[in-house]
């Protein structure tokens, strides 16, 4: 074994020393990759039921539908939408034909609405048949025309027709006891405007009822009236060949709509009918109400006199639609 003096050992260790401090530094990023993160483990987010929100006023928060059924003249009817969804009550509805009511011998009373505005004329037929069916025959001319002519009437306006106030009177024919209802009343003499017991047709004396209203006919008309509010009403009859105002406690603008149909259609037109006195009329009893009503007396008792007479309607609807 070769054993080393103190004198060599000395300069070998100084070398080793010199070797060691030269070698490079271990690389950083190397010892930075082999370094497991362990992150802090996030919260969990907690699952929470579906939620609808809560609408304003504690309304249903779904989207309703709704289905319009028939109904009476400027009435809404709603039926209810299936599954329990709410309902949207529509504007209210215009009905074309409705019954107002039935005769004594259970006959429909109808009426035929044209127009969806709210200035609405009224006329009606047959409130006596017999000798005065060329009335109804005169209505139905009207619903001929404006169901081929609706731009006839203007925008605001609606023309509601009653061929038939009497149906009962009609199906008696052109007889002196078509005039009067099943209960043989005059049913224009049982409106409750300057009502008598004791009414008169011509020169004869006849019955006006028991009371005024009492008539099915008239309580039908004058409770679908009071529905309606119609600004003007026109009864015809025949044949005295004129217009008459109706008046019931002073006057309600009758005078001024007997005027206007007067002189458009044209007939002779008077401040009342004084052939022989009457009560208890419609046009009384309309004008009272506080609309606009006249009595159109044709020229005879056959012809209807279609032409002059929708000049007069169209006339009054135009006055009606510039106010």
């Amino acid at each position: 074994m070769v054993r080393l003096s103190a004198v060599w050992l000395a300069p070998i260790l100084l070398i080793g020393l010199l070797l060691t401090a030269c070698q490079p530094a271990p690389d950083q990023a190397s010892a930075a990759q082999s370094v497991t993160l362990t992150p802090t483990p996030a919260p969990a987010m907690p699952i929470l039921p579906t939620h609808t929100p809560r609408p304003i006023n504690g309304a249903a928060p779904t989207i309703a539908t709704s289905t319009a059924i028939p109904s009476p003249v400027g009435e809404g009817v709603t039926s209810a939408a299936s599954g329990g969804e709410a309902v949207i009550t529509p504007t209210a509805t215009i009905e074309p034909m409705i019954t107002l009511g039935f005769s004594v011998e259970n006959r429909p009373i109808t009426a035929y609405r044209f127009g969806s505005g709210d200035r609405i004329v009224v006329l009606v037929g047959g409130i006596h048949g017999g000798w005065e069916a060329n009335t109804v025959t005169l209505m139905d001319e009207f619903r001929a025309h404006f169901t081929a002519h609706p731009a006839d009437l203007p925008a605001v306006t609606s023309l509601v027709i009653i061929p038939a106030l009497n149906p009962d009177g009609v199906t008696r024919g052109r007889t002196a006891e078509g005039r009067f209802n099943s209960n043989r009343v005059d049913l224009n003499r049982n409106w409750d405007c300057d009502w008598s017991p004791q009414a008169q047709w011509r020169d004869q004396i006849v019955s006006a009822g028991n009371a005024p209203m009492s008539e099915p006919e008239t309580r039908a008309l004058a409770a679908y009236l009071h529905r309606l509010r119609p600004a003007a009403l026109l009864s015809f009859h025949s044949a005295a060949n004129g217009v008459y105002r109706g008046t019931c406690d002073g006057d309600h603008g009758s005078a001024l709509m007997t005027q206007i149909f007067g002189q458009a259609a044209p007939y002779p037109y008077q401040s009342s009918f004084t052939a022989y006195p009457v009560t208890g009329t419609l046009a009384d009893w309309a004008d009272g109400e506080g609309i606009a009503a006249a009595d159109v007396e044709l020229i005879d008792s056959t012809n209807t006199d279609f032409a002059r007479n929708l000049r007069g309607v169209l006339t009054v609807l135009n006055w009606l639609a510039g106010r």
